[in-house]
């Protein structure tokens, strides 16, 4: 199976900042290449630009030319997954199955934005990652080294992807690598079964009458944390008449809590998953459906504690 590591990029010099947010711009540029070239024989032939013409087309593009071959493949790529998921729309919509209204061909990227940068031929130079450049892009710029996480030293990395952030004011870097599966064949008739709540995030009870609870109160508290400075920054920007447009220190405040959020609920999911494994369980249950938090009716301050909460996200983990 496939695993995934994230990692924000820190410690980089100014130039080596400045060289992946100019690759992230190219490779934007190319992206918005390949989109232009299959909406426009979508609009002239009714049909599918698949990859392979695609990628003859824009071979010889200076945008390709710019970026390492296999990054620039990685790209047309995406594209073209996301042309396929359009057109797969389309056909659903004309046997009756999906609304013609709600297939929507993919935009074009921003012109000044940027877009992820896909490694699928990764090398690593012991801790190190060496960002694959072109002969012509190496003539102009110099090698970029990023530390790779400890975890990952022995680890089979099959993909990097580097995700620009904020207008690419910072990276995140997402390491998929190889791990082995181990089929562990859990007693399906022993279970846990598990109510969500607030204050108590998990309360778990197994078929042999045992129960634990996991404290939702340190979430709690992140949120409300969140919601005050939010409002803080919110009414600064009401008083200088700044507009609807989120500040940076409030994307900043909101990047810390969503990182502490799924940090909590992954070791949530972990201890959980321990639990069932030490005590032989193979059947997990947990009382949930999609729309609880929707329309919520507890009071004004619970109603706020309670939709903050990513209870779907600790179910899928």
């Amino acid at each position: 199976m496939h695993l995934t590591v994230k990692q924000q990029v820190k410690h980089l010099s100014k130039e080596d900042y400045k060289t992946i947010k100019e690759l992230c711009h190219i490779a934007k540029n190319l992206a918005n290449e390949a989109i232009y070239n299959v909406r426009q024989y979508y609009f002239s032939e009714g049909e599918f630009l698949k990859y392979e013409k695609n990628y003859t087309l824009l071979k010889n593009s200076p945008n390709y030319k710019l970026l390492n071959s296999n990054m620039a493949q990685q790209i047309l790529k995406e594209v073209d997954g996301s042309f396929k998921s359009f057109f797969g729309l389309l056909k659903l919509a004309k046997q009756g199955k999906y609304t013609f209204k709600d297939c929507r061909l993919p935009h074009y990227l921003p012109k000044d934005g940027y877009t992820t940068l896909v490694i699928g031929f990764v090398r690593l130079k012991g801790n190190k990652l060496m960002l694959p450049f072109s002969n012509g892009f190496k003539k102009t710029h110099k090698a970029v080294e990023i530390t790779i996480p400890p975890i990952l030293l022995d680890k089979k990395v099959k993909e990097i992807r580097i995700i620009p952030k904020a207008k690419a004011r910072f990276f995140e870097i997402q390491y998929i690598y190889e791990a082995e599966c181990v089929q562990r064949n859990l007693n399906t008739d022993n279970a846990l079964a598990l109510d969500l709540g607030i204050n108590n995030l998990v309360t778990a009870v197994s078929s042999n009458g045992r129960s634990f609870i996991i404290d939702g109160r340190k979430l709690k508290s992140i949120n409300q944390w969140f919601n005050k400075e939010n409002a803080r920054l919110q009414s600064i920007k009401d008083k200088q008449h700044y507009g609807k447009k989120t500040t940076n220190r409030q994307k900043a405040i909101a990047r810390d809590r969503n990182n502490k959020v799924n940090d909590y609920m992954n070791k949530a999911a972990r201890k959980v998953i321990n639990y069932c494994i030490d005590n032989d369980i193979g059947a997990l249950v947990v009382g949930y459906n999609e729309t609880f938090q929707r329309s919520s009716h507890i009071g004004k301050r619970n109603n706020q504690n309670f939709v903050n909460i990513p209870y779907g996200q600790l179910r899928s983990k």
